[in-house]
């Protein structure tokens, strides 16, 4: 089912968690094999010189007696790095508190009655009065976050981290303790104090479980389930605000540099486009003013038509005049013919009667 691995974290583990020296190596302590009804008792004295250090086992101690701290299944250790890794992004630009990857141990005195617990991760706010110093095997303060991952192949196991710790962890103070049941998701639980000392569920919105220890820290709880690839949450509202703001700064970088080489190219053209406009705003200017000088020639040359119009016409007219004056001069040529004609018939007719006498 589980096919995903998670390296980001593994690989910048120590980017962003200050760094805790290894355990000394103390004398190999005795193997103890502890059942239920079989308790192991130590002194404290004992259980920090002879238990607490040892490599195989992770021993917890509950008011002189030993107790065995159950080991996460490997999913678990992907699924919760997940989660880890989202703390270490958000710590890494908000440097308010430095996250504990190693289970080192921190002591819980409740009623007379004192216990080592070594939760799986846990976190120390920097306003916390008490820090853990780079030589520290253990934490002499109160976490004031502590996560476990819940192992369900005991019924013992079960209680231990949802009712035990949980009444424990109250009592010491801890301001927000998260259950992380990778098994079966059923016992996943995120708890924070109350105004009463008490712990109280943090509802989720929209399945959106948000820290009130870590101011913006929020996480979607399926996720840890899912452990998707953090790259692929930078534009997550969920983790946007603190999730790969290096990658998400490089990618506003290229964005800007890729908007600016656009915005040149705009200009560019922008530029060239105006100096088109101008071009052809001068031509059309030219073209203006060749179409005023076409239509003042062209009034001219109507003018020039009218004033041969009215010469014609008055040519006509004139034409036409001398036409009439010419018709009547032929008239009065035709008149004076006559005449002649009549007065040389006249003058040959006397002619003829004086011969004739």
């Amino acid at each position: 089912m589980y096919t995903q691995t998670y390296e980001p974290f593994v690989n910048n583990l120590d980017t962003f968690i200050p760094l805790m020296p290894a355990p000394k190596k103390q004398s190999p302590a005795p193997i103890i094999f502890i059942q239920p009804d079989n308790e192991y008792l130590v002194s404290e004295s004992d259980y920090w010189n002879k238990f607490y250090h040892d490599e195989l086992i992770r021993y917890e101690w509950n008011n002189g007696i030993l107790e065995v701290k159950e080991m996460p299944t490997h999913i678990s250790i992907i699924c919760a790095n997940f989660l880890l890794e989202c703390i270490q992004q958000y710590l890494k630009y908000n440097p308010i508190a430095t996250l504990i990857t190693h289970d080192h141990a921190f002591s819980i005195n409740i009623e007379n009655t004192k216990k080592i617990r070594r939760p799986d991760y846990a976190i120390i706010l920097k306003s916390n009065p008490i820090q853990m110093q780079p030589d520290d095997y253990s934490y002499a303060g109160t976490y004031d976050i502590c996560i476990e991952l819940l192992s369900d192949t005991k019924k013992e196991y079960v209680t231990k981290d949802t009712v035990l710790r949980k009444i424990e962890y109250a009592n010491a103070k801890v301001s927000e303790y998260y259950i992380i049941d990778i098994s079966n998701q059923t016992h996943t639980v995120f708890y924070r104090l109350d105004l009463h000392g008490n712990y109280v569920e943090i509802e989720p919105n929209n399945g959106v479980i948000k820290s009130t220890v870590l101011p913006g820290f929020q996480f979607r709880e399926e996720d840890i389930y899912r452990h998707p690839d953090p790259n692929d949450l930078i534009d997550d509202d969920v983790y946007k605000l603190y999730m790969r703001l290096d990658l998400q700064k490089e990618r506003r970088e290229r964005e800007n540099a890729l908007r600016e080489k656009e915005n040149e190219r705009i200009a560019k053209e922008i530029a060239l486009r105006e100096k088109d406009n101008e071009r052809i705003s001068k031509e059309n200017a030219l073209r203006e003013k060749e179409n005023e000088r076409i239509a003042k020639e062209n009034a001219l040359r109507e003018k020039d038509n009218e004033r041969i119009s009215k010469e014609n016409a008055l040519r006509e007219k004139e034409n036409e005049r001398i036409a009439k004056e010419n018709a009547l001069r032929e008239k009065d040529n035709e008149r004076i013919a006559k005449e002649n004609a009549l007065e040389e018939i006249k003058r040959l007719k006397h002619l003829l009667s004086r011969e004739s006498l």
